[in-house]
């Protein structure tokens, strides 16, 4: 089948998702759209690359200093400044949910300052501001008016196009969707991305925000829904294949874990008891450390060792070149210099600690580790709030809290312009309408506990005796 066929199915597929995954009468303002955009890079290609996605190659550690081309630098710059003009726009709803969210404004504050001890401190300030550029993506999406109706939005048709268009690419043109294990020459599947370890996290993220939408169409009980079910489903279907075709065993256990704590959490008899919430997401994490770290058969039922494909050498080789346990080699700055040239020595082509928790310390130290624990923390404790209340979304920033502490303990997710580290930014910042919400509720419970408490006095005394002759106080 020529290319043109192809693209034109393509075309049409697409067109047909977003039609019929398009929800009546929802209506995003054009800010989104930078939010889309930028996702769309981290989910999949650097400017660049979609031009020209033959022209690069991992040659040698010199090549991995270069932080991309001018053209990247200038599209993404672009895209953070009007991230930024948005927000400067909502200047109340802004300032407000910088206030709430002091761990990741602290945090980030130690990643610029850490740039400055930095053997490249040129390319770590690069990098810190394209982890900004994360932070401003994530702000624009919550300070919406319906922020939950614009996660759907974009989420939902970055899924529609990405999804099909990573089995075209792998498919039909295979010098855009796959790649070749310079160690063994072994075929992977990367689609629209340069991995098949983020393709894999991609369509777990974008596949899991598929199926929060389906959740929630259920809910409203509308008869006109099937064609939009039909589309999530599609969708869904197309994650699962190309996740089975990565063979990613860790977007495969965060698919299956994190679509389960999706729909228990979307339960009433889960989210209305706060011990459920916390025994739901303890058991999925638990279980995972359990079996990655402890020995289990299910490793090889997911076709890995006890080393994790050779990850625990690596992290050994990475702590003999730690020189600065306190405050690490400076933001995204381990992989670069004699470190990198070292690491290739031994294992050629490596760029990441595949583990998360692994590469804050390396380049942070443990000041790192502590404020990401904090975020983490912070996160988790308004994420369970809101899965309590029964707040929209507050199911999937669960799952995505999950998911993201999941993946990197095999891969290092919590970097700039990565989609996990955007989706636990996304699940843990707190938005001020929701601490303002939950005073409201707190006193409208105190004050039904207080006229509870009235009625059963009132019924423990004579008719009367209030002055009230048979009535009782309510």
């Amino acid at each position: 089948m020529s290319s043109l066929i192809i693209t034109a199915v393509f075309a049409v597929l697409v067109t047909v998702l977003l039609r019929s995954t398009q929800e009546r009468g929802l209506r995003m303002s054009a800010a989104v759209w930078i939010a889309f955009a930028w996702l769309w890079f981290s989910s999949s290609r650097n400017p660049t690359a979609w031009l020209q996605p033959q022209g690069g190659s991992k040659g040698s550690a010199e090549s991995a200093y270069d932080e991309g081309s001018a053209f990247d630098r200038n599209i993404l710059t672009g895209l953070l400044l009007m991230g930024v003009v948005t927000l400067a726009k909502r200047s109340k709803r802004t300032t407000a949910f910088l206030a709430a969210n002091a761990p990741v404004i602290l945090f980030f504050l130690f990643c610029a300052l850490s740039a400055t001890w930095s053997d490249h401190w040129d390319i770590s300030i690069k990098r810190w501001f394209r982890g900004v550029g994360d932070v401003v993506m994530v702000m624009v999406i919550l300070t919406e008016t319906d922020w939950a109706a614009a996660v759907k939005w974009v989420y939902v048709r970055l899924a529609c196009i990405l999804i099909p268009l990573s089995i075209v690419f792998f498919r039909w043109y295979p010098a855009l969707g796959r790649s070749y294990n310079i160690h063994d020459g072994k075929v992977s599947v990367t689609g629209v991305t340069d991995d098949k370890n983020l393709l894999g996290a991609v369509c777990t993220l974008l596949s899991l925000a598929v199926i929060w939408s389906m959740i929630d169409e259920f809910r409203r009980n509308d008869r006109k829904r099937t064609w939009l079910l039909i589309g999530y489903g599609l969708v869904i279907a197309m994650a699962g294949y190309l996740i089975n075709l990565a063979d990613s065993a860790t977007a495969t256990a965060c698919f299956v874990q994190g679509s389960i704590v999706l729909i228990l959490a979307s339960m009433p008899k889960i989210y209305r008891r706060n011990k459920r919430i916390h025994l739901l997401a303890g058991t999925m994490l638990g279980f995972s450390v359990i079996n990655l770290f402890f020995g289990s058969s299910l490793l090889q039922l997911l076709g890995r060792n006890s080393t994790l494909t050779g990850r625990t050498d690596l992290w050994q080789l990475c702590l003999t070149l730690v020189r600065n346990p306190v405050i690490g080699a400076g933001y995204e700055s381990f992989w670069l210099g004699h470190r990198l040239q070292a690491m290739w020595a031994y294992i050629p082509g490596v760029n990441q600690a595949h583990n998360g928790y692994l590469e804050i310390y390396l380049n942070l130290g443990w000041i790192g580790v502590v404020l990401l624990a904090t975020i983490l923390i912070a996160g988790y404790r308004n994420i369970t709030r809101a899965v309590h209340r029964g707040e929209t979304a507050a199911s999937l920033r669960l799952a995505y809290f999950v998911v993201a502490c999941v993946a990197n303990c095999t891969e290092a997710g919590f970097k700039m312009m990565h989609p996990m580290w955007i989706a636990i930014l996304l699940a843990c910042m707190a938005r001020p309408a929701l601490a303002s919400v939950s005073r409201q509720v707190s006193g409208y419970q105190k004050n039904a506990r207080r006229i509870e408490e009235q009625a059963e006095f009132s019924n423990a005394l004579p008719a009367g005796s209030l002055g009230l002759q048979g009535e009782r106080v309510c």
